[in-house]
C-alpha cells in the first residue's frame, strides 16, 4: 500500500475499487440496457410470423431490474466519490425505478389499450353449416348499428336454407322498420335509399 493510499483511508479506496468494478461492467450495464429495451418492444408480439413464449413478458423487467441494481451502485460510487451531483443521481435512479414499474406485465396490461376484437358476425354469415349462418343472421339484426350488416343480410335472402333466409329477413325488417318483402332486389333498393350500400 503506497502513502496515498493510506491517506485517502479506508473509506476512499472502497469508493475507488467500487468505480473500477463497474467500470470493468459498464459494457455489459448497455447490453442490459438493449436487451431491456428489445424484450420490450417484442414481448407479446409476432417475429416473424412466430409469436414469442410468455417468458419473454417477464424478462424485460427482470432485465432491466439487473441493469437499475448496477446503475444505481455505479451513480451512488460517484456520488460519494463527489464526482456527480446527488440530486441528478437520486433523479436518475428513480426514474429508473418507475420505468422498471411500467415494465411489470401487470402494469403494462393495465396501461394499454384493450385489443380491438375482429367482427366475426359477417365471416359467419358465410359459414358452411345452416345453423351458423342462421345464428349470425339473427344476431346481426341484434347488434348495436346493424345496419352495417345490411348488404350480406341480404346477400342471406337468397341462402339455400329456409331457416336462414327466414333470420335473414327478420333481421333486415328489425333494422330498417319496414318490410319490402322478401325480394332481394326491392331491400337492395331500400339499402342504397338508406345509405347503407355504397
Amino acid at each position: 500500500m503506497t502513502s496515498a493510499e493510506s491517506a485517502a483511508g479506508p473509506g476512499k479506496l472502497r469508493v475507488r475499487a467500487g468505480l473500477a468494478f463497474v467500470q470493468v461492467l459498464r459494457p455489459a450495464l448497455y447490453a442490459l440496457l438493449v436487451l431491456s429495451a428489445l424484450f420490450t418492444f417484442w414481448a407479446g408480439g409476432d417475429i416473424a410470423g412466430h409469436g414469442l413464449p410468455s417468458w419473454t413478458q417477464v424478462a424485460a423487467p427482470t432485465l432491466f431490474a439487473v441493469f437499475l441494481v448496477v446503475f444505481a451502485i455505479y451513480r451512488f460510487a460517484l456520488v460519494r466519490a463527489r464526482k456527480y451531483p446527488a440530486a441528478t443521481g437520486f433523479f436518475q435512479v428513480g426514474l429508473g425505478a418507475l420505468i422498471w414499474v411500467m415494465l411489470l406485465p401487470g402494469t403494462r396490461q393495465k396501461i394499454a389499450p384493450p385489443p380491438a376484437s375482429a367482427d366475426s358476425v359477417p365471416v359467419l354469415m358465410t359459414s358452411s353449416d345452416a345453423r351458423v349462418r342462421a345464428l349470425a343472421a339473427e344476431l346481426a339484426g341484434l347488434r348495436p348499428h346493424g345496419s352495417k350488416y345490411a348488404a350480406q343480410l341480404i346477400d342471406r335472402l337468397d341462402d339455400s336454407d329456409a331457416a336462414v333466409r327466414a333470420r335473414a329477413h327478420e333481421s333486415l325488417v328489425h333494422i330498417a322498420g319496414t318490410d319490402p318483402g322478401t325480394s332481394t332486389d326491392a331491400w337492395r333498393e331500400l339499402a342504397k335509399r338508406r345509405g347503407w350500400e355504397r
